[in-house]
Protein backbone atom coordinates (compact mmCIF):
# COMPACT_ATOMS: atom_id res chain seq x y z
CA UNK A 1 0.00 0.00 0.00
CA UNK A 2 2.87 2.60 -0.23
CA UNK A 3 2.46 3.87 -3.38
CA UNK A 4 -1.32 4.16 -2.82
CA UNK A 5 -3.08 7.31 -2.35
CA UNK A 6 -5.29 7.63 0.84
CA UNK A 7 -8.07 10.01 1.39
CA UNK A 8 -8.46 12.69 4.45
CA UNK A 9 -10.66 10.58 6.32
CA UNK A 10 -8.05 7.13 6.01
CA UNK A 11 -5.70 9.48 7.32
CA UNK A 12 -7.98 11.07 9.61
CA UNK A 13 -8.40 7.89 11.31
CA UNK A 14 -5.02 6.38 10.78
CA UNK A 15 -3.60 9.32 13.07
CA UNK A 16 -6.54 8.70 16.04
CA UNK A 17 -5.01 5.09 16.37
CA UNK A 18 -1.41 6.70 16.94
CA UNK A 19 -2.78 10.23 19.01
CA UNK A 20 -6.17 9.04 20.74
CA UNK A 21 -5.67 5.40 21.42
CA UNK A 22 -1.63 5.12 22.30
CA UNK A 23 -0.55 3.00 19.47
CA UNK A 24 2.89 3.55 18.22
CA UNK A 25 3.82 4.45 14.87
CA UNK A 26 5.36 0.93 14.21
CA UNK A 27 2.11 -0.97 15.11
CA UNK A 28 0.00 0.76 13.19
CA UNK A 29 1.60 1.19 10.12
CA UNK A 30 1.82 -2.82 10.61
CA UNK A 31 -1.68 -2.77 11.08
CA UNK A 32 -2.29 -0.91 8.51
CA UNK A 33 -0.37 -1.59 5.69
CA UNK A 34 1.40 2.16 5.58
CA UNK A 35 4.86 3.08 5.65
CA UNK A 36 5.87 4.73 8.91
CA UNK A 37 7.15 7.21 7.53
CA UNK A 38 4.04 8.38 5.41
CA UNK A 39 2.27 8.30 8.74
CA UNK A 40 4.54 9.94 10.96
CA UNK A 41 4.21 12.90 8.44
CA UNK A 42 0.64 12.42 9.26
CA UNK A 43 1.01 12.81 12.54
CA UNK A 44 3.13 15.62 12.56
CA UNK A 45 1.00 17.52 10.38
CA UNK A 46 -2.09 16.94 12.72
CA UNK A 47 -0.50 18.73 15.20
CA UNK A 48 -0.55 22.26 16.98
CA UNK A 49 2.73 24.38 17.21
CA UNK A 50 3.47 22.95 20.49
CA UNK A 51 3.97 19.27 18.85
CA UNK A 52 7.54 19.37 19.81
CA UNK A 53 6.63 20.09 23.96
CA UNK A 54 3.47 17.51 23.76
CA UNK A 55 6.03 14.95 22.16
CA UNK A 56 8.56 15.34 24.71
CA UNK A 57 5.72 15.28 27.43
CA UNK A 58 4.44 11.83 25.92
CA UNK A 59 7.79 10.25 25.91
CA UNK A 60 8.22 11.67 29.72
CA UNK A 61 4.68 10.31 30.33
CA UNK A 62 5.08 6.83 28.43
CA UNK A 63 8.92 6.68 30.39
CA UNK A 64 7.26 6.78 33.63
CA UNK A 65 4.60 4.61 32.77
CA UNK A 66 7.01 1.35 32.09
CA UNK A 67 8.45 2.60 35.25
CA UNK A 68 5.23 2.06 36.81
CA UNK A 69 4.89 -1.30 35.45
CA UNK A 70 8.18 -2.35 36.13
CA UNK A 71 7.32 -1.31 39.63
CA UNK A 72 4.21 -3.15 39.83
CA UNK A 73 4.52 -6.43 37.52
CA UNK A 74 4.11 -8.94 40.84
CA UNK A 75 1.19 -6.99 41.68
CA UNK A 76 -0.54 -7.20 38.21
CA UNK A 77 0.91 -10.84 37.67
CA UNK A 78 -1.65 -11.72 41.26
CA UNK A 79 -4.16 -9.66 39.98
CA UNK A 80 -4.24 -11.99 36.23
CA UNK A 81 -3.88 -15.02 38.28
CA UNK A 82 -7.18 -14.02 39.63
CA UNK A 83 -9.14 -12.74 37.20
CA UNK A 84 -8.44 -15.77 35.08
CA UNK A 85 -8.29 -17.98 38.16
CA UNK A 86 -11.34 -16.68 39.93
CA UNK A 87 -13.57 -20.07 38.44
CA UNK A 88 -11.41 -22.37 40.19
CA UNK A 89 -10.93 -20.42 43.83
CA UNK A 90 -13.58 -22.51 45.55
CA UNK A 91 -12.59 -25.31 43.89
CA UNK A 92 -11.06 -28.95 44.82
CA UNK A 93 -7.21 -29.24 45.19
CA UNK A 94 -6.96 -30.98 41.73
CA UNK A 95 -8.67 -28.10 39.65
CA UNK A 96 -6.82 -26.01 40.95
CA UNK A 97 -3.36 -27.83 39.57
CA UNK A 98 -4.94 -28.24 36.87
CA UNK A 99 -4.91 -24.50 36.40
CA UNK A 100 -1.63 -23.83 37.04
CA UNK A 101 -0.84 -26.39 34.81
CA UNK A 102 -2.27 -24.68 31.68
CA UNK A 103 -0.85 -21.48 32.53
CA UNK A 104 2.60 -22.70 33.68
CA UNK A 105 4.37 -20.60 30.68
CA UNK A 106 2.55 -17.20 31.48
CA UNK A 107 3.24 -17.47 35.15
CA UNK A 108 5.41 -18.90 37.92
CA UNK A 109 4.10 -21.69 40.16
CA UNK A 110 5.10 -20.46 42.96
CA UNK A 111 2.77 -17.11 42.58
CA UNK A 112 -0.27 -18.80 41.35
CA UNK A 113 0.00 -21.34 43.92
CA UNK A 114 -0.01 -18.60 47.18
CA UNK A 115 -2.50 -16.81 45.13
CA UNK A 116 -4.55 -19.82 44.82
CA UNK A 117 -4.26 -21.25 48.16
CA UNK A 118 -2.79 -24.24 46.95
CA UNK A 119 0.08 -26.53 47.98
CA UNK A 120 3.02 -26.04 45.92
CA UNK A 121 4.46 -29.59 46.72
CA UNK A 122 0.80 -30.98 46.05
CA UNK A 123 1.10 -29.32 42.87
CA UNK A 124 4.29 -31.36 41.88
CA UNK A 125 3.28 -34.69 43.21
CA UNK A 126 -0.41 -34.07 41.07
CA UNK A 127 2.19 -34.06 37.95
CA UNK A 128 3.29 -37.36 38.79
CA UNK A 129 -0.17 -38.97 38.05
CA UNK A 130 -0.95 -37.34 34.73
CA UNK A 131 -4.03 -37.82 32.34
CA UNK A 132 -4.74 -40.07 29.88
CA UNK A 133 -3.05 -39.08 26.49
CA UNK A 134 -5.95 -38.34 24.72
CA UNK A 135 -6.90 -35.84 27.28
CA UNK A 136 -3.63 -34.36 27.90
CA UNK A 137 -3.71 -33.64 24.09
CA UNK A 138 -7.21 -32.08 24.34
CA UNK A 139 -5.47 -29.87 26.96
CA UNK A 140 -3.13 -28.97 24.61
CA UNK A 141 -5.30 -28.26 21.77
CA UNK A 142 -8.02 -26.19 23.95
CA UNK A 143 -5.20 -23.72 24.95
CA UNK A 144 -4.80 -23.11 20.71
CA UNK A 145 -8.16 -23.07 21.03
CA UNK A 146 -8.68 -20.20 23.07
CA UNK A 147 -6.05 -18.10 21.31
CA UNK A 148 -7.90 -18.58 18.06
CA UNK A 149 -10.80 -17.50 19.19
CA UNK A 150 -9.84 -14.86 21.50
CA UNK A 151 -8.10 -13.11 18.47
CA UNK A 152 -11.06 -13.31 16.67
CA UNK A 153 -12.99 -11.31 19.44
CA UNK A 154 -15.51 -14.47 20.34
CA UNK A 155 -16.77 -14.52 16.68
CA UNK A 156 -15.23 -17.16 15.22
CA UNK A 157 -17.13 -20.83 15.25
CA UNK A 158 -15.20 -24.57 14.99
CA UNK A 159 -14.97 -24.41 11.72
CA UNK A 160 -12.54 -21.26 11.25
CA UNK A 161 -10.68 -22.24 14.62
CA UNK A 162 -10.32 -25.33 12.98
CA UNK A 163 -8.93 -23.82 10.02
CA UNK A 164 -6.26 -21.71 12.52
CA UNK A 165 -5.11 -24.79 13.85
CA UNK A 166 -4.37 -26.77 10.46
CA UNK A 167 -2.74 -23.74 9.69
CA UNK A 168 -0.70 -23.92 12.48
CA UNK A 169 0.19 -27.77 11.82
CA UNK A 170 -1.77 -29.11 14.34
CA UNK A 171 -3.04 -32.68 12.47
CA UNK A 172 -6.93 -32.87 14.80
CA UNK A 173 -9.83 -33.68 12.90
CA UNK A 174 -12.90 -30.82 12.99
CA UNK A 175 -15.20 -32.73 15.15
CA UNK A 176 -12.54 -32.68 17.62
CA UNK A 177 -12.43 -29.37 17.70
CA UNK A 178 -15.98 -29.00 18.15
CA UNK A 179 -16.23 -31.53 21.34
CA UNK A 180 -13.80 -29.54 22.90
CA UNK A 181 -15.22 -26.36 22.06
CA UNK A 182 -18.80 -27.75 23.07
CA UNK A 183 -17.51 -29.21 26.38
CA UNK A 184 -15.92 -25.92 27.32
CA UNK A 185 -19.01 -24.12 26.38
CA UNK A 186 -17.07 -22.26 23.84
CA UNK A 187 -18.76 -20.66 20.69
CA UNK A 188 -19.22 -17.91 18.14
CA UNK A 189 -20.80 -14.90 19.56
CA UNK A 190 -23.68 -14.05 17.14
CA UNK A 191 -26.59 -11.33 16.92
CA UNK A 192 -29.86 -12.02 15.48
CA UNK A 193 -31.21 -12.64 11.83
CA UNK A 194 -33.46 -9.90 11.27
CA UNK A 195 -36.08 -11.05 8.42
CA UNK A 196 -35.58 -9.61 4.72
CA UNK A 197 -38.26 -9.69 2.13
CA UNK A 198 -37.94 -10.25 -1.51
CA UNK A 199 -39.76 -7.91 -3.92
CA UNK A 200 -39.36 -4.71 -5.96
CA UNK A 201 -38.92 -3.71 -9.63
CA UNK A 202 -35.71 -3.27 -11.83
CA UNK A 203 -34.44 0.27 -11.82
CA UNK A 204 -35.25 3.01 -14.26
CA UNK A 205 -31.46 4.60 -13.90
CA UNK A 206 -29.22 1.28 -14.38
CA UNK A 207 -29.82 -1.94 -15.40
CA UNK A 208 -29.14 -4.61 -12.97
CA UNK A 209 -25.80 -5.77 -14.96
CA UNK A 210 -24.45 -7.61 -12.15
CA UNK A 211 -27.34 -10.10 -11.63
CA UNK A 212 -25.81 -11.88 -8.76
CA UNK A 213 -22.95 -13.12 -9.98
CA UNK A 214 -21.11 -12.81 -7.32
CA UNK A 215 -17.91 -14.93 -7.96
CA UNK A 216 -15.12 -12.97 -10.42
CA UNK A 217 -12.20 -14.37 -11.46
CA UNK A 218 -9.84 -11.27 -11.15
CA UNK A 219 -9.43 -7.98 -8.97
CA UNK A 220 -11.55 -4.96 -9.92
CA UNK A 221 -14.28 -6.50 -11.89
CA UNK A 222 -17.16 -6.13 -10.23
CA UNK A 223 -17.40 -4.18 -7.01
CA UNK A 224 -20.99 -4.00 -4.95
CA UNK A 225 -21.47 -0.90 -2.53
CA UNK A 226 -24.17 0.11 0.32
CA UNK A 227 -25.03 2.24 3.26
CA UNK A 228 -25.87 1.12 6.34
CA UNK A 229 -27.21 2.85 10.06
CA UNK A 230 -24.80 2.71 13.55
CA UNK A 231 -26.54 4.01 16.63
CA UNK A 232 -24.67 5.88 19.06
CA UNK A 233 -26.30 8.53 21.51
CA UNK A 234 -25.57 11.49 19.71
CA UNK A 235 -27.42 10.28 16.56
CA UNK A 236 -27.20 7.85 13.70
CA UNK A 237 -24.08 7.80 11.97
CA UNK A 238 -23.77 6.19 8.52
CA UNK A 239 -21.64 4.10 6.78
CA UNK A 240 -21.15 3.42 2.97
CA UNK A 241 -18.51 0.69 2.09
CA UNK A 242 -16.97 -0.24 -1.41
CA UNK A 243 -16.51 -4.50 -1.46
CA UNK A 244 -14.27 -5.69 -4.37
CA UNK A 245 -16.26 -9.55 -5.27
CA UNK A 246 -13.05 -11.09 -6.37
CA UNK A 247 -11.21 -11.33 -2.61
CA UNK A 248 -14.52 -10.01 -0.72
CA UNK A 249 -12.62 -6.56 0.60
CA UNK A 250 -13.46 -3.86 1.99
CA UNK A 251 -11.70 -1.26 -0.89
CA UNK A 252 -13.31 1.89 0.02
CA UNK A 253 -15.73 3.33 2.77
CA UNK A 254 -16.71 6.62 4.20
CA UNK A 255 -18.50 7.49 7.78
CA UNK A 256 -20.96 10.52 8.01
CA UNK A 257 -23.49 11.69 10.30
CA UNK A 258 -25.82 12.58 7.49
CA UNK A 259 -27.07 10.55 4.72
CA UNK A 260 -25.91 13.42 1.93
CA UNK A 261 -24.85 11.71 -1.08
CA UNK A 262 -20.81 12.97 -0.16
CA UNK A 263 -20.73 9.55 1.88
CA UNK A 264 -21.34 7.07 -1.13
CA UNK A 265 -18.71 9.00 -2.97
CA UNK A 266 -16.61 9.63 -0.90
CA UNK A 267 -16.32 5.78 -0.24
CA UNK A 268 -16.15 5.53 -3.98
CA UNK A 269 -13.31 7.72 -4.42
CA UNK A 270 -11.77 6.10 -1.49
CA UNK A 271 -11.74 2.70 -3.63
CA UNK A 272 -10.67 4.55 -6.30
CA UNK A 273 -7.11 5.84 -5.19
CA UNK A 274 -6.43 2.67 -3.30
CA UNK A 275 -7.38 0.31 -6.19
CA UNK A 276 -6.38 2.42 -9.33
CA UNK A 277 -8.25 0.24 -11.92
CA UNK A 278 -6.87 0.27 -14.97
CA UNK A 279 -10.21 -1.35 -16.62
CA UNK A 280 -13.62 -0.70 -16.39
CA UNK A 281 -15.48 -1.52 -13.22
CA UNK A 282 -19.02 -2.73 -12.93
CA UNK A 283 -19.98 -0.62 -9.33
CA UNK A 284 -23.38 -2.09 -8.05
CA UNK A 285 -25.71 -0.71 -5.63
CA UNK A 286 -29.49 -0.41 -4.46
CA UNK A 287 -31.55 2.10 -5.73
CA UNK A 288 -31.10 4.56 -3.04
CA UNK A 289 -31.35 8.28 -3.76
CA UNK A 290 -27.64 8.81 -3.15
CA UNK A 291 -26.87 6.26 -6.05
CA UNK A 292 -29.08 7.82 -8.54
CA UNK A 293 -27.84 11.35 -8.20
CA UNK A 294 -26.40 13.19 -11.04
CA UNK A 295 -22.66 13.99 -9.34
CA UNK A 296 -23.26 9.44 -8.54
CA UNK A 297 -23.73 9.38 -12.35
CA UNK A 298 -20.84 11.80 -13.45
CA UNK A 299 -18.16 10.36 -10.99
CA UNK A 300 -18.54 6.78 -12.54
CA UNK A 301 -18.43 7.94 -16.36
CA UNK A 302 -15.16 10.20 -15.35
CA UNK A 303 -13.44 7.11 -13.75
CA UNK A 304 -14.52 4.66 -16.59
CA UNK A 305 -17.32 2.77 -13.51
CA UNK A 306 -20.00 1.30 -14.81
CA UNK A 307 -23.40 1.62 -12.91
CA UNK A 308 -25.55 -1.34 -11.93
CA UNK A 309 -28.54 -1.27 -9.57
CA UNK A 310 -30.93 -4.06 -7.50
CA UNK A 311 -34.24 -4.56 -8.38
CA UNK A 312 -36.56 -2.37 -5.61
CA UNK A 313 -36.65 -3.51 -2.16
CA UNK A 314 -34.77 -6.91 -3.25
CA UNK A 315 -31.32 -7.14 -1.03
CA UNK A 316 -30.28 -10.80 -2.42
CA UNK A 317 -29.45 -8.47 -5.32
CA UNK A 318 -26.81 -7.13 -3.39
CA UNK A 319 -26.15 -9.85 -0.71
CA UNK A 320 -22.63 -9.88 -0.87
CA UNK A 321 -22.43 -6.24 0.91
CA UNK A 322 -25.95 -7.02 3.45
CA UNK A 323 -23.60 -9.99 4.51
CA UNK A 324 -20.77 -7.81 5.04
CA UNK A 325 -23.01 -5.48 7.23
CA UNK A 326 -24.41 -8.53 8.85
CA UNK A 327 -20.98 -9.84 10.15
CA UNK A 328 -19.65 -6.31 11.33
CA UNK A 329 -23.08 -6.22 13.16
CA UNK A 330 -22.87 -9.73 14.91
CA UNK A 331 -19.33 -9.33 15.14
CA UNK A 332 -18.73 -6.17 16.27
CA UNK A 333 -21.29 -4.14 17.30
CA UNK A 334 -23.32 -6.56 18.64
CA UNK A 335 -26.39 -4.29 19.59
CA UNK A 336 -24.79 -1.76 21.34
CA UNK A 337 -25.27 1.58 21.42
CA UNK A 338 -21.96 3.86 21.11
CA UNK A 339 -21.86 6.83 23.70
CA UNK A 340 -20.01 8.81 20.81
CA UNK A 341 -20.03 8.65 17.47
CA UNK A 342 -16.15 8.97 17.54
CA UNK A 343 -16.41 6.32 19.59
CA UNK A 344 -18.21 4.37 17.17
CA UNK A 345 -15.90 5.29 14.09
CA UNK A 346 -12.83 4.06 15.83
CA UNK A 347 -13.99 0.77 16.38
CA UNK A 348 -15.41 0.42 12.80
CA UNK A 349 -12.50 1.51 11.48
CA UNK A 350 -10.70 -0.98 13.43
CA UNK A 351 -12.68 -3.87 12.33
CA UNK A 352 -12.80 -3.25 8.48
CA UNK A 353 -8.95 -2.30 8.32
CA UNK A 354 -7.15 -4.58 10.61
CA UNK A 355 -9.52 -7.59 11.24
CA UNK A 356 -11.98 -8.08 8.29
CA UNK A 357 -9.07 -7.02 5.32
CA UNK A 358 -6.21 -8.04 6.99
CA UNK A 359 -7.04 -11.01 9.98
CA UNK A 360 -10.39 -12.29 9.24
CA UNK A 361 -11.23 -15.55 7.66
CA UNK A 362 -13.40 -15.49 4.63
CA UNK A 363 -15.33 -18.98 3.80
CA UNK A 364 -15.59 -17.94 0.45
CA UNK A 365 -12.25 -17.87 -0.35
CA UNK A 366 -11.23 -20.77 1.73
CA UNK A 367 -10.82 -19.60 4.76
CA UNK A 368 -8.18 -17.24 4.51
CA UNK A 369 -8.60 -13.59 5.29
CA UNK A 370 -9.14 -11.40 1.77
CA UNK A 371 -5.56 -9.47 2.27
CA UNK A 372 -4.31 -13.29 1.97
CA UNK A 373 -6.00 -13.88 -1.19
CA UNK A 374 -5.31 -11.20 -3.07
CA UNK A 375 -1.32 -11.66 -2.19
CA UNK A 376 -1.83 -15.03 -2.97
CA UNK A 377 -2.68 -14.61 -6.35
CA UNK A 378 -0.57 -12.14 -7.42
Amino acid sequence: MSNQRFTPEFKDEAVRQVIERSYSVAEVSERLGVSAHSLYKWVKASKPDDSDQRASELLQAKSEVLKLRAQLRRTEEERDILKKGRQVLCSAARVKYRFINEHLDTYRVATMCRVLRASRSGFYAWLHQPLSDRAIEDERLLASIRDSYTASSGVYGYLRVFADLREAGETCGRHRVARIMRQHKIKALRGYKAPRHVAGRPSIIAPNHLNRAFTVDRPDQAWVTDITYIRTWQGWLYLAVVVDLYARKVVGWSMKPTLAREIVLDALLMAVLRRNPQQRVLIHSDQGTQFGSDDWRRFCREHNLEPSMSRRGNCWDNAVVESFFSSLKKERIRKRVYKTRDLARADIFDYIEVFYNRTRRHSHIGGVSPEAFEQASL
